[in-house]
């Protein structure tokens, strides 16, 4: 709804003492009308301001709330990246032992003193399998812990404007 034109204030005389009483009424009730639309168009822009407030409030927390669950997918990705890390440092630090437990048994072969090699490899062996079987088990809670975010994420999933994400 467009808004009315009113009369600029030179419209109106600033003495009004040198007015006829007919024209000093007319002015008057003219003066009331645009008052009044002044007051209607006020409360329409004061309407229209407080619902664009609750608008930008109910956007602030949206935005908020998307922010913090952000925040909390990338921590928990965060975490899972670094249960992954840490299986693969020690899955790669025991097959480095027992690279080199497998090198010095086959240089003590060739010398007759394969012996302690053949010990050490073993024993590399055994904390090869160790650690794999803890980076198995490390690696199904990540699975686990996957399939939490995953669902959550699926759940907490709301359509913006409409749209779904």
């Amino acid at each position: 709804m467009p808004a009315l034109a009113l009369p600029p204030t030179t419209a109106y005389p600033s003495d009004p003492k040198a007015l006829e009483r007919d024209r000093l009424d007319a002015l008057y009730l003219e003066l009331r009308g645009n008052y009044k639309s002044l007051m209607i168009s006020r409360g329409i822009h004061r309407g229209r301001a407080e619902r664009q407030g609750e608008q930008l409030r109910e956007l602030s927390l949206r935005l908020r709330a998307l922010a913090t669950r952000e925040a909390s997918v990338k921590a928990e990705a965060y975490a899972m990246l670094e249960i992954v890390t840490d299986v693969v440092e020690h899955l790669e630090d025991a097959g480095d032992e027992v690279s080199v437990a497998f090198g010095e048994y086959q240089l003590g072969r060739r010398a007759y003193s394969g012996g302690g090699g053949i010990a050490r490899l073993v024993q590399a062996v055994i904390r090869f399998l160790n650690r794999w079987r803890l980076g198995k088990e490390r690696f199904e809670e990540l699975s686990a812990r996957q399939q939490a975010l995953r669902g959550a994420l699926e759940t907490n999933a709301e359509p913006v404007d409409g749209q779904d994400r």
